[in-house]
């Protein structure tokens, strides 16, 4: 398994930031650059989860309209229809404003604060 170079980036700093600094205030700023970086994460998490849900719901919708021999259909048609729906899917996630992935951040965002913290 390879660790990516922001990943080793993270962990040099932190490196750094501990051995410079054994206080309170050395370990406080280390939690919060994790906390940051595990912020960011769960943000993509919550950003790919909204994007399949709602290709499963374009999917639900696709299949209610007629297909017609205009184009020809085949098993090519298919995939290509898959695919560009996958990225409808991505870009109605990033520039929709469903609220999945915000409603999703803030109930796994308050509790993992719940369970750091305890």
């Amino acid at each position: 398994m390879e660790i990516g170079s922001s990943a080793l980036s993270a962990m040099n700093q932190l490196t750094m930031t501990n051995s410079r600094t054994n206080s309170a205030s050395g370990i406080s700023a280390m939690e919060r650059k994790l906390e940051n970086a595990s912020d960011e994460k769960v943000k993509q998490a919550c950003s790919d989860f909204e994007a399949i849900f709602i290709k499963q719901m374009l999917d639900s919708m696709r299949k209610t309209v007629e297909k017609t021999s205009l184009l020809g259909g085949g098993m090519a048609e298919d995939i290509f229809e898959d695919m560009i729906y996958d990225e409808y899917a991505k870009k109605m996630s990033k520039t929709g404003d469903f609220g999945i992935k915000d409603m999703l951040y803030k109930q796994l965002s308050t509790n993992s604060s719940d369970i750091l913290y305890k």
